[in-house]
């Protein structure tokens, strides 16, 4: 640009009057023209400063460096290796506000996981997959996120989204409304890619609809009022998962409608059919080159190690327009098991710790915290139960044929024998699990929802929850469950002795301490139930192949967030969190083209299930509820307990509030986007 065009024309009048007045004096007396001269020179002099300035100014905007970013984003921007910061930010981004101050640029965080993928466990909690919306830190609503606003129609029908014009993936290209009909049309309604439209797009039994309005408009329609869409599956990720948006730019390459050699591409690469490579290329946690939303994104994997650094096209600022993350870099440290993951908690080499820490360990962690340089918070651990169990109802079934057709089998007609449900929990005593694991901060009580639902009522927290193991005796009498000679074990209906190996996964909550007192107790009442800690991957396996008698879970969607969004811990799900009824959620979820057909009572849980969906009407929340209380579908044992984080001292702007639990998405509410390490 001409800088001579950014003079104003008042100043410009007042250069050119001056030189003139200067000329025609040069016949007037000496004084008067040193006086013309000298303001002459004065007047060139600010014209000469503003041009100075000018240039800066122009100098700057082609540079593009911009003091509201990190200094190592700075740096790229003057090599030429990014474009301005006012090129990478949205027309309008998203503004955080701060939980105590504005933050510093720069440090690398330190987490671990067990975990396998580029991302996991902590490292997952502090960069989030990027769902359209989030949700409020006292899980009462959604706030925007990825969309800066929504409507949903009157009739609930609806829901019109607005995307952030100018938002770019971590490649710098355009996020759009293209990219969300390429998951509609392209992958969602796939068949090859989804053989079945999941149950979340699918309301009434007709699959949803996407609808382009314009670049950054798009709306959803529903077949039946979708109120609880808003919250279960943008605020949360329901169906969406960890991809609520896909680079349409990058994965059309791995797409048989968008290229022919696809499938050859599958090939080279080691799988079978398209769209087996098609997943594997979409998944963040398995491809390093697919481009993302979040605040970290990988640069560098290896076995032991991966290397995140911050996404350059981020969305997010703080209240003052400095872009966010202002942490510049991540490390994920992989290990092999959470014994070595605490030991590297307890010897302060990890900054954010939380997924995997445990309140029995909390002695050890406050005994090491100065050393380590940590410091431990507490947050609500928002669950309904810590651990709760479920015996398979649908042991041993035959799938396609209906429940009432099945042959007897005897484990599976002891299990569906409420009295031995009832006994189960009797068996349990609830107060010493509080003591001797949480120090006495958790509350014993049956499986249900939190306090704080609107649904909470006290009988259901109270049903069969009492420590009574001579009721629970009588009622193991009552089945016809006899005890052996040695009044050790006691025997099924065919005399044998009752062993019921199964396996847990260890994760989030203190399964295994807790399940080994649990083992106790009902070994008290002569019921032996060995188990074994396993992998999740195989666990699913076994669930879903109807494989184990006997699940545990950490009872979470008991908040308003998320409670009857699916069917999971009070409806039978077809899922790996629970086993009382695979078979039946399998028949729910395929609308019953697979699975089992179940009874009544099980079919009117699912009724009850759709109808809140539908209206968000408590009638319904109770029916399930006092269902869950007559019949303990799942059997609790202590909820509402502490759960420890670990955060280094130098960081900056947490909260001491918090739910950690599956229904907030963890940190999700908090926006760790705007932690920081303290430089000075």
């Amino acid at each position: 640009m001409d800088v001579r065009q950014l003079i104003t024309r008042r100043r410009f009048l007042t250069v050119s009057a001056s030189a003139a007045v200067a000329l025609l004096a040069a016949c007037q007396q000496p004084s008067v023209v040193e006086k013309i001269v000298k303001e002459t020179v004065e007047v060139e002099k600010e014209v000469e400063k503003i041009v100075k300035e000018t240039v800066v100014v122009e100098k700057e905007k082609v540079v593009g460096v911009s003091t509201r970013q990190a200094p190592m984003l700075q740096e790229k921007v003057k090599a030429g290796e990014l474009p301005p910061l006012e090129d990478r930010l949205p027309l309008e981004p998203l503004v955080v506000h701060t939980y105590d101050e504005i933050g510093e640029y720069g440090g690398t965080i330190r987490v671990g996981s067990d975990g396998t993928g580029l991302y996991g466990g902590d490292s997952d909690l502090y960069a989030q997959p990027q769902n359209m919306l989030r949700i409020k830190p006292d899980l009462t609503g959604a706030v925007p996120n990825v969309l800066k606003a929504w409507e949903m129609s009157d009739d609930f029908t609806e829901i019109t989204c607005f995307m952030r014009e100018g938002m770019k993936w971590s490649n710098g290209e355009p996020l759009t409304v293209d990219d969300v009909m390429f998951w509609y049309e392209d992958i969602l309604l796939n068949e090859e890619l989804n053989p079945v439209v999941p149950q979340w797009f699918r309301p009434g039994g007709e699959p949803m609809l996407c609808e382009k309005l314009d670049d950054y408009t798009f709306k959803l329609k529903f077949a039946i009022p979708n109120p609880s869409f808003v919250m279960i599956n943008m605020a949360h990720k329901y169906g969406f998962w960890s991809r609520t948006f896909e680079p349409a730019h990058y994965l059309k390459q791995y797409h048989i409608k968008y290229n022919p050699e696809a499938e050859d591409l599958a090939i080279d690469a080691g799988f079978d059919f398209w769209h087996q490579y098609f997943w594997n290329r979409a998944d963040p946690n398995q491809n390093i080159d697919r481009p993302n939303l979040r605040a970290m994104i990988p640069v560098k994997d290896t076995p032991e190690m991966v290397f995140h650094e911050r996404n350059p096209y981020f969305w997010m600022v703080d209240s003052e327009g400095n872009q966010l993350p202002y942490i510049d870099k991540m490390v994920h440290n992989r290990v092999a098991d959470r014994s070595m993951l605490d030991a590297k908690v307890v010897g302060g080499q990890y900054d954010f710790c939380g997924f995997n820490t445990s309140i029995e360990n909390y002695s050890t962690y406050a005994d090491a915290a100065e050393q380590g340089n940590y410091q431990i918070l507490l947050w609500k651990s928002g669950k309904g139960s810590d651990v709760m169990y479920q015996f398979n109802l649908n042991w041993n079934m035959e799938e396609g044929v209906p429940t009432s057709e099945q042959k007897p089998d005897m484990w599976r007609d002891v299990f569906s024998d409420v009295r031995f449900r009832r006994a189960m929990s009797l068996a349990i005593n609830r107060d010493e699990i509080n003591q001797v694991i949480y120090f006495g901060h958790a509350t014993p009580g049956q499986m249900t929802v939190i306090p704080a639902s609107h649904s909470f009522k006290p009988e259901y927290a109270e049903a069969w929850a009492d420590y009574d193991p001579v009721q629970a005796n009588a009622l193991l009498d009552e089945i016809g469950l006899k005890w052996d000679e040695d009044h050790k074990h006691r025997l099924w209906p065919d005399g044998t002795p009752i062993k019921i190996a199964w396996d847990i996964y260890e994760s989030e909550t203190p399964k295994a301490p807790i399940t080994e007192l649990v083992v106790e107790y009902w070994m008290n009442v002569g019921i032996e139930v060995p188990y074994k800690s396993i992998t999740r991957d195989l666990l699913t396996q076994k669930i879903l192949a109807n494989e184990e008698p006997i699940s545990l879970w950490h009872g979470d969607e008991t908040t308003d967030v998320l409670f009857m969004s699916r069917p999971k811990f009070f409806a039978p799900i077809d899922g790996d969190e629970g086993c009382f009824g695979v078979l039946w959620g399998r028949w729910y979820n395929t609308q019953g083209e697979g699975g089992v057909e179940p009874p009544q009572e099980i079919k009117d849980l699912y009724d009850w299930l759709d109808k809140y969906l539908e209206t968000r009407e408590l009638q319904w929340t109770q029916k399930t509820l006092e269902s869950q209380a007559e019949n303990l579908w799942s059997i609790g044992t202590v909820g509402n307990a502490p759960h420890p984080l670990i955060f280094s001292n130098d960081l900056g702007n947490l909260t001491e509030d918090g739910y950690w639990v599956w229904d907030s998405l963890w940190t999700w509410p908090v926006f760790p986007e705007q932690w920081y390490f303290k430089q000075s």
